[in-house]
């Protein structure tokens, strides 16, 4: 479908620039030796994200045709603290080596953030410790408020299958429910990549979570890499009705078009997720009807 294709094109195009800055910084400055780096560095979205990323990083901007970014980077044993500004939701990331603030739309501000951090400050760990560690994280994502987000267009898989849908597609449907130990080890250590994936939301903003096992040492510990992904919501659903009927810039749309396009873009969605949903109920899967989008048109308009 259109909308799953919109997707993973903007997932890509992210991935793709992110990884031509990381071969074109040679003058970027090494954020390791700064004082700041004893205490976290405040991230915000939009326009005081510039500030943000200029107050830590005075190697400036590195533009392209359609985007900007900005970049912080630490080096071991020195990895920076993150705290990602998203009111009650909050959220701070320890062990970080890497930060890539991106914008699109220059009047916007920062729009998508993605953050490299380890699970653990070790490079490596036991098994125990990385689990420990996992169970710290999802605790704190828990505690300030980050819920699974379906995205419109994609069947609402239920709680009940949640093993069973990771094991099968790499992604977790309820945050809530902490793997045991047991559960961890087999989880981890079969999952296709050895990499399990969370899609939360908060107060207009998208989180896309994945925890990594990368390798294995002859000693038995592991290493893990924790991506975090944030979009905000405003850039996430305008971007997904540039294809809509008039084929208008969302950005340039009246307050009554951009209303409209989004109206049109659920009637869409909707037909997708009935077709989704009744390819997974062959499948054997339940369907949460208890689940409800939440208000994003607040942070598009």
């Amino acid at each position: 479908m259109m909308e799953r294709f919109k997707y993973y094109f903007n997932s890509i195009l992210v991935f793709i620039f992110g990884f031509l800055l990381l071969g074109c910084q040679p003058n970027a400055k090494n954020t390791e030796n700064s004082a700041m780096n004893q205490q976290p560095y405040l991230l915000h979205f939009g326009l005081q994200g510039f500030k943000d990323f200029a107050q830590y990083n005075q190697s400036g901007v590195d533009n392209h045709p359609v985007a900007s970014f900005r970049e912080l980077d630490f080096s071991p044993p020195n990895l920076g603290q993150i705290k990602i500004e998203n009111g009650a939701s909050s959220l701070v990331i320890d062990h970080v080596f890497y930060v890539l603030g991106t914008s699109f739309h220059g009047e916007e501000g920062i729009e998508v953030m993605t953050i490299n951090a380890g699970l653990n400050k070790e490079e490596f760990v036991r098994p125990e410790q990385a689990y420990k560690a996992y169970v710290a994280l999802m605790k704190r994502l828990n505690e300030v408020g980050w819920k699974n987000y379906f995205y419109r267009f994609s069947a609402r898989i239920a709680k009940e299958d949640n093993i069973r849908y990771l094991m099968q597609s790499g992604d977790v449907i309820d945050p809530t429910y902490i793997f045991t130990d047991e559960e961890w080890k087999k989880i981890i250590n079969n999952v296709t990549g050895n990499s399990i994936g969370y899609r939360l939301y908060a107060n207009g903003i998208l989180l896309n979570l994945s925890i990594k096992q990368t390798q294995k040492n002859e000693d038995g510990k592991e290493q893990y890499i924790v991506r975090y992904a944030f979009n905000t919501i405003r850039y996430d659903e305008r971007n997904s009705m540039d294809d809509s009927e008039n084929n208008i810039d969302t950005y340039k749309m009246t307050s009554k078009e951009l209303e409209q396009a989004f109206a049109n873009e659920l009637i869409r969605n909707k037909k997708s997720r009935e077709i989704d949903e009744k390819e997974v109920i062959v499948q054997g899967y339940h369907i949460d009807e208890n689940y409800e989008d939440p208000d994003v048109f607040q942070y598009i308009k």
